[in-house]
């Protein structure tokens, strides 16, 4: 994490513990940050999808950092090693963040409470559930902290109908409605093509996007192998009057991996809208091949805590 102005990164990681069989766990954490586990339901039912959440509540003027933060910061990283009768390790959504300026650095960042919702299976239906997380996340206002915290929640099969907490799951809902979308007609953007460039010693990804509105710059996220590139960008005029071209420089050639038939993950957020899918890079039509086939990752990829962001330098 920089430290710009009067902000002073205090390292802080202590985990703390609590464990509890019920529809929300304990919060854990003091001022000006906690967080919690919630679910749809304190039992589960055979080895079909439930749904939960890992709940983070910021006092006013806080804010926490989407997976990829900006210019700087720490994103959230969710360690469920420690769970088990999970029959893979939970599918976790990352909700769309907001989009700020603070201390001069762009950021994407949440405030108030975010809910990042996650689905689960169980691996025996006849054994309990044991949802075991460890969660890191950086907090900021006028200093930047590191917050840690560990939970812990035991659901064991349901005995008969499964009872739904409704709160719970409006607010899960609530949050799963959040995250970019990967339908053009629900957004209005269409990606006609991904491709890299190369010009001199820089290598460049080069977006075709229909629909754009934003007046001065989309935010572009494209995650890959051993690479994640997140910038504010700039639309460039095409041939096409409503077709604009959205142009990210990865790296240096030396540095960066040859991109061309590989799949990579990319986020658009233009004018409150959000899409999302997976492109294999330089084939036409590459989104309906590749769409859902790589999952949302649990880290940015390559990034380490309070590691600046590798942006688009």
């Amino acid at each position: 994490m920089k430290v710009v102005g009067k902000l002073v990164v205090v390292f802080l990681f202590l985990w703390m513990t609590t464990a509890f069989a019920g529809e929300v766990s304990p919060w854990v954490g003091a001022s000006p940050a906690q967080s919690r586990l919630v679910l749809e339901s304190a039992q589960y039912a055979g080895t079909g999808t439930h749904r939960a959440g890992v709940q983070i509540k910021l006092e006013p003027g806080w804010w926490t950092y989407w997976r990829a933060p900006g210019s700087s910061g720490m994103p959230p990283m969710f360690d469920w090693s420690g769970s088990e009768n999970l029959a893979d390790e939970p599918e976790l959504v990352w909700p769309m963040p907001l989009r700020s300026v603070a201390y001069g650095e762009a950021l994407n960042l949440y405030k108030n409470e975010v809910v990042f919702p996650i689905e689960f299976r169980a691996a025996d239906p006849a054994k309990p559930v044991r949802l075991h997380l460890k969660v890191a996340f950086g907090i900021c206002r006028d200093v930047c902290v590191p917050k840690a915290a560990e939970h812990e929640v035991i659901l064991p099969p349901a005995t008969g109908a499964l009872k739904v907490n409704e709160t719970n799951a409006r607010l899960i809902a609530s949050y799963v409605g959040r995250k970019p979308s990967n339908d053009p007609a629900e957004t209005g953007m269409q990606i006609r093509g991904v491709e890299t460039q190369q010009n001199g010693r820089n290598v460049y990804l080069s977006i075709k996007v229909k629909g754009l509105k934003a007046r001065f710059s989309s935010l572009v996220l494209v995650e890959g192998p051993n690479l994640i590139r997140v910038a504010e960008v700039k639309a460039r005029p095409t041939a096409d009057l409503k077709t604009k071209l959205l142009v990210l420089r990865l790296g240096d050639a030396e540095k960066v991996r040859d991109l061309s038939g590989k799949r990579i993950r990319v986020t658009l957020i233009d004018d409150g809208r959000a899409l999302e899918q997976v492109w294999v890079v330089g084939a036409e039509g590459s989104s309906l091949v590749g769409f859902e086939l790589t999952p949302a990752p649990r880290r940015p990829i390559g990034q380490e805590p309070w590691a600046a962001n590798p942006g688009n330098e």
